[in-house]
């Protein structure tokens, strides 16, 4: 009886020290994403189920699958689910996802791959999606969710850059310096949302919400890469700056990946506020050469190109909220980091 008691003290003093579960209205205040997961068993994902966490996005590549036979690709996401990162993370947060090429069917592939509609049910059945969830009734895996009460509220909209976009346009670079074949189209149909996610993203940035985190699987920003982006469709990545102008959409920032490097871009002047897009990349795929290629918006002078995790920290109790976007290491080292106050990400 004495040593059930004993057991049943220490179970209530480890209780009080444990920290608290975040409740279903409550503020986001650590945020975390990341993208290329091509191993199962790897340091980052140990350092990363141990640290806390709010809510997690999956960025995209988040297996690497590159077939058209669900077996495989319903065994790769299997695998992953299985794993004690995966379960930590869904023990400890929601996760939203998104995917990009490998894990929705194939390199660079767009909506010519053959088994996309295959491909999203094992993607929804992946995160346990509901049977009769609406998602799994709409073409793409396009998503929104606000968290948090007025004042505190941040929504995550989750783009899919893989189901409706045109084919990529292939050409000579000349003497500009490339990390890839692909020049900006100039088909003035060529689409990388498609109309129906156009729609609904403009509905989504009518909504209010302090600060909208805007998750693109391939980066926004950066430019010249040679290497998908939506620099390859110009009149696409104008139509998304025309939008956030129109909607007078507040509180931005862009999450992305794809790269295998970290980097910061910050685009200035359009929106009347500077408009910045934290890359995330890779969580366990290094980048072979580790050089990116060239970046205009690259807003520091720092890149990182080892296993890392993205981090967003909201500070609510401030007058005017401090958002911190940073890059950590295997070792839980921050090596990118941006504090951006809410107040700067005002339309003017």
């Amino acid at each position: 009886m004495r040593i059930h008691l004993l057991a049943f003290v220490a179970a209530l003093l480890l209780a009080g020290c444990a920290a608290p579960p975040r409740s279903a209205d409550g503020p986001l205040r650590e945020i975390l994403f990341g993208s290329c997961l091509n191993k199962t068993v790897h340091p980052m994902l140990d350092r990363t189920a141990r640290l806390p966490m709010d809510l997690f996005v999956f960025l995209g590549d988040n297996i690497y699958a590159d077939t058209t036979n669900m077996m495989v690709m319903r065994a790769k996401y299997d695998a992953l689910k299985a794993t004690p990162f995966f379960q930590s993370v869904r023990r400890k947060a929601p996760v939203l996802a998104t995917w990009d090429d490998h894990d929705f069917g194939m390199n660079d592939a767009g909506a010519a791959y053959p088994m996309k509609r295959e491909s999203q049910v094992e993607f929804f059945n992946w995160l346990d999606e509901p049977a009769h969830s609406p998602r799994r009734q709409q073409e793409g895996v396009y998503h929104a969710q606000t968290f948090g009460g007025p004042g505190q509220r941040v929504q995550v909209i989750v783009l899919d850059t893989r189901y409706f976009r045109s084919p990529l346009a292939r050409g000579d670079h000349g003497a500009e310096p490339s990390g890839g074949p692909y020049v900006p189209s100039s088909d003035p149909h060529a689409t990388v949302l498609g109309d129906a996610q156009w729609r609904w993203l403009e509905e989504q940035l009518r909504q209010p919400a302090e600060v909208r985190l805007i998750v693109t699987s391939i980066q926004y920003v950066a430019e010249f890469a040679g290497c998908e982006a939506w620099a390859n469709f110009p009149r696409e990545k104008q139509r998304f700056l025309d939008l956030l102008r129109s909607t007078r959409a507040n509180g931005v920032l862009l999450l992305s990946g794809d790269r295998h490097w970290c980097e910061l871009s910050r685009m200035d002047g359009p929106l009347g506020y500077p408009l910045y897009e934290l890359t995330a990349s890779a969580m366990t795929q290094r980048h072979p050469r580790g050089t990116p290629t060239p970046n205009r918006f690259r807003h520091l002078p720092r890149t990182f190109h080892d296993a890392n995790v993205g981090r967003l920290r909201i500070d609510w109790q401030r007058a005017d909220p401090r958002l911190t976007l940073q890059i950590l290491d295997v070792d839980g080292r921050v090596q990118i980091e941006q504090a951006i106050n809410l107040g700067d990400l005002q339309p003017r």
